[in-house]
């Protein structure tokens, strides 16, 4: 007989019967590996999805051309000088001009929405843009040539209500401008936020930017130690979801603009929300005149690409621009996704601890004729073999139901949530992805449910070598544990705070990762010594009391077992006091944070954006009139704009905030001490970390090609991006630069003055009502806080989740313990114990193995909630935080946790001695 087939007939002779007495506890654990797999596999193919849809955006808006040509970080802006000496050269045979802008349009509903706009040479769109020609029948498109009109693209329609309108949770339009200056970059194919309505609450997402960075990157991105955010669905009424009727206008929140845009043609693009419009027009509606975004270039055949340009001028394929876009994505959102997967596999690593506790028992109930097996002739590694096969089995029934979960939860998340998870992060353009999968993922996904249940079958399988076959058939137990084993959980404990202080490894916190696993695993084996010490502690209270006496010196002796037996809660009960503590101080940080950086009362800045998703200048009067409002105190002018910076030769480019600094930063460590004729500057964590910059250290700051000393000041706490940051004093920017525009403004109301009504008359200067963004510092707070609580609302479910599974362990664990002892407790019955002691007996010893797990829970929770804060946070995110332990809801946990183990702890042997009290006696019978 070949080895399958004997391996088949094992397992339907010998493995299948003694499982199927098992069912409920078998199908458990595969709905365990099930589930598990499932979580981790949508949450990779959503992203994945998201991703590939990127990717692909970008390529398609490439152009068909030899060569862009784009401003570099700081440059002067690209003009139509430069264009008209490009054209005059010899070796170039067509070049096209590109403006690009992010604005805001009225969708059918009234609501608003983010749409991008691109300035083209609409005659020489089929040359450079076949992907965008206009529909044939799609109306006088040529009219867009004669006045300011739009092409609009089919996705910009579904987006704005009119059309097949697709019920998804609209990706790129998340409500908050802020992870549009995370994820957006000059040239994306897309436009990464949107305001859903011109309510306060869009002017609170718009303005968390505005006046001190968006809150809301740093809310969903930290929530990927944890789980992302939903996000709001604002696409159409149910009666446009019913009709195709097209629309002929457009009304787009332009500077000085009242009056809607013809329509003057559709785009066949179903991916990207975009506008099109001629770029004479658009540099006129814009109020960009003369200046453009880049340069479209064919040379002349035969012909060699120049290798050389000017400074400040960026040259490369356009394919090459869009692998860079796409490549600058995952860079930005990398710890996004790596750590919302890698908290997708906690939920698998904790049922991990179930599945482990189903083997045990399998093993234990399973030891008798295992030890028969053996006497009969099947070798130790036959029986091993056979049990690694029923592992096996099961893990690949778990993989196969968790790929059909995970398959049916990723479409439903793309459906519902987008393809960032409602995060923002990614910034996706146009209709919700569609589902990316590959074999490779395919085939990983399926070996990991084969690999969780052979890992949780390790150590239970390690009792079948050298098992005393005699001394298992009499009913003596299967061995005991080595307690040099013991030393391995203090051991890793010591190894936790070397792996917590490496530095990433590719950008990734490997080191703090390592260091969470070791923190676990030394837990789970430091147990029986805690067990130990507890009840030495305890010998003498009861010392002249039979039952205690017992269950101590019962806990003591088999100190082996409490490491099995509490293994899931331990490991759930760390990992929900690691999260409790690191979402309290991330969200004590976050409000002192918002505290210190919003000082004003009202904030407000223009809709518009450039291509780097930046808010235009406001009209120079702006300020001098909102200071004559009657309720305005003060008004202070701040800017905010893209530069570029030069540091040891490493050229990057960073995002500026020039305001008064007359209020206390969340400054990091130390200020330096610089030299009067350099301009100070405070850079932020991200800044620091990328260009490894400190205080006292030079950089060259370049702003339209001209460029200026200035040295670093100190470091500062910055939530509203990972990207770098710098923030300057408006005076000192002003003083040094001659830069006098402004792009936002902070208004101090003066006591007692209307809020609303103030509101209402800024909108009445602006250039029209719904042009300008505001919002009090009050509403951002309260906007930001609320985000945040919502992000991390889902981990609480988690946490239960988590804490369900290791009770499911605790009651499968003891169920294994209580079986293997039945002669013990049969002995105990006759000398006089009745089945109430002996559940009280249990009970104890049970008490006893909880409180050991929970004060190495809660010890290994608030180190790796260290870990979290001091370690992967800054590492992954370049965000630091106070470390905050809120004490009262830790104890609660703590608490509820023994509650629990306790009443699953009596449940199970309550239930274990009253249907085997009888084989107890008859087992102490057979052994006289």
């Amino acid at each position: 007989m070949n080895p399958l087939s004997r391996a088949w007939v094992w397992w339907w002779q010998l493995s299948w019967p003694a499982l199927r007495l098992q069912w409920g506890r078998q199908l458990a654990a595969l709905l365990t590996i099930a589930l598990g797999l499932a979580l981790a596999g949508a949450v990779h193919w959503i992203n994945a999805s998201a991703l590939a849809q990127f990717e692909a955006a970008a390529r398609q808006s490439s152009a068909q051309a030899d060569l862009e040509l784009r401003a570099a970080p700081g440059a002067a802006p690209l003009s139509d000088r430069l264009f008209a000496e490009l054209a005059a050269r010899d070796d170039i045979a067509e070049l096209a001009p590109r403006l690009d802008a992010s604005l805001r349009v009225q969708g059918r509903d009234g609501q608003w929405q983010r749409l991008q706009l691109v300035g083209l040479d609409l005659l020489q769109i089929a040359a450079f843009h076949p992907q965008w020609r206009p529909h044939a029948d799609s109306g006088g498109w040529a009219d867009a040539l004669q006045q300011p009109a739009v092409l609009v693209s089919d996705a910009a329609l579904r987006r704005l209500g009119w059309g097949a309108v697709e019920t998804t949770g609209a990706p790129a339009s998340t409500g908050t401008a802020g992870a549009a200056e995370t994820a957006g970059s000059p040239g994306t194919p897309g436009t990464p936020a949107s305001e859903a309505t011109p309510s306060s609450s869009s002017s609170e997402g718009a303005l968390a930017s505005t006046a001190s960075g968006s809150t809301a990157t740093a809310t969903a991105t930290a929530a990927s130690t944890s789980t992302s955010a939903s996000t709001s669905t604002s696409t159409s009424t149910s009666a446009a979801a019913s009709s195709n009727i097209e629309p002929t206008t457009l009304r787009l929140d332009l500077p000085g603009a009242t009056d809607p845009l013809p329509i003057a043609g559709l785009i066949a693009d179903d991916g990207q929300a975009l506008m099109i419009m001629d770029i004479a027009w658009a540099q006129q509606v814009l109020q960009r005149p003369g200046q453009l975004d880049a340069i479209l270039l064919r040379m002349v055949p035969g012909r060699a690409v120049p290798a050389v340009w000017p400074t400040g001028i960026l040259a490369g394929a356009p394919q090459d621009q869009a692998r860079q876009q796409a490549d600058e994505a995952r860079r930005l959102t990398r710890a996004y996704r790596l750590n919302l997967g890698v908290l997708s596999l906690m939920a698998l690593f904790v049922g991990a601890f179930m599945v482990f506790a189903v083997h045990s028992l399998s093993v234990a109930q399973r030891l008798p004729q295992l030890a028969l097996l053996g006497v009969l002739g099947m070798s130790e590694g036959q029986r091993i073999r056979m049990l690694m096969v029923e592992a096996v089995m099961l893990g690949l029934a778990g993989a196969v139901l968790g790929l059909l979960l995970a398959l049916g939860l990723a479409e439903l998340g793309l459906r519902q949530l987008g393809g960032d998870l409602g995060s923002g992060l990614i910034g996706l353009p146009g209709a919700r992805p569609t589902l990316h999968t590959t074999p490779a993922s395919l085939l990983g996904l399926l070996l990991l449910g084969p690999i969780v249940s052979l890992g949780a079958a390790a150590l239970p399988l390690m009792r079948l070598r050298r098992l005393p076959a005699a001394q298992v058939l009499k009913g003596l137990g299967g061995g005991t544990d080595d307690p040099r084993w013991w030393l391995i959980g203090p051991a890793l404990l010591a190894l936790a705070p070397l792996l917590a202080s490496m530095s990433p490894i590719g950008g990734f916190p490997a080191g703090a990762y390592a260091a969470m696993l070791a923190l676990l695993l030394g837990a789970l084996g430091s147990v029986p010594l805690m067990l130990r010490l507890i009840t030495r502690w305890l010998r003498r209270w009861a010392a002249r009391r039979a039952l205690p006496l017992l269950a101590v010196e019962r806990a003591r002796d088999q100190a082996g077992e409490a490491g099995r037996l509490i293994a899931g809660v331990l490991v759930a009960l760390a990992l929900a006091v690691a999260m409790l503590v690191m979402i309290a101080s991330f969200r004590l940080s976050l409000d002192q944070w918002l505290t210190q950086m919003l000082p004003a009362d009202l904030y407000l800045r223009q809709t518009a954006r450039d291509s780097g998703q930046q808010s235009q200048p406001m009209p120079p009067a702006l300020a001098d009139q909102a200071r004559q409002l009657a309720g305005v105190e003060r008004v202070s002018e701040q800017l905010t704009r893209t530069v570029g910076v030069n540091v040891r030769g490493v050229r990057d480019s960073a995002t500026l905030m020039a305001r008064p600094l007359d209020h206390r930063l969340p400054l990091q460590g130390e200020s330096a001490q610089l030299p009067v004729d350099l301009l100070p500057v405070y850079i932020n964590e991200a800044m620091r970390d990328a260009m490894r910059l400190a205080p006292g250290d030079r950089l060259m700051l370049q702003v339209e090609g001209r460029q200026w000393p200035a040295a670093v000041k100190a470091v500062w706490r910055d939530y509203s991006r990972q990207t770098s940051g710098l923030l300057v004093s408006r005076d000192d920017w002003r003083r040094v630069t001659g830069d006098g525009s402004v792009t936002e403004l902070a208004l101090w109301l003066k006591p007692g003055a209307d809020l609303v009504t103030v509101q209402e008359a800024l909108r009445r200067l602006g250039p029209s009502p719904a042009s300008l963004d505001m919002a009090s510092a009050g509403e951002l707070r309260r906007f930001s806080l609320a985000l945040f609580d919502r992000s991390f609302a889902i981990t609480y479910w988690l946490q239960a989740v988590g804490l369900g599974l290791g009770l499911f362990g605790v009651a499968a664990s003891l169920s294994a313990q209580l079986l293997a002892r039945r002669r013990e407790f049969g002995l105990l019955l006759h000398l006089g114990l009745t089945r109430g002691m002996l559940q009280r007996l249990v009970l104890g010893e049970s008490l006893l193995q909880a409180v050991a797990g929970a004060v190495m829970g809660l010890a290994v929770g608030l180190a790796i909630s260290a870990v979290l804060v001091f370690r992967l946070n800054p590492q992954s995110f370049h965000w630091s935080m106070d470390w905050q332990v809120p004490w009262l809801r830790v104890a609660g946990l703590v608490a509820a946790s023994l509650l629990a183990t306790a009443a699953t702890a009596a449940w199970a042997g309550a239930r274990a001695l009253r249907a085997r009290q009888g084989e107890a006696l008859r087992a102490v019978r057979e052994d006289w």
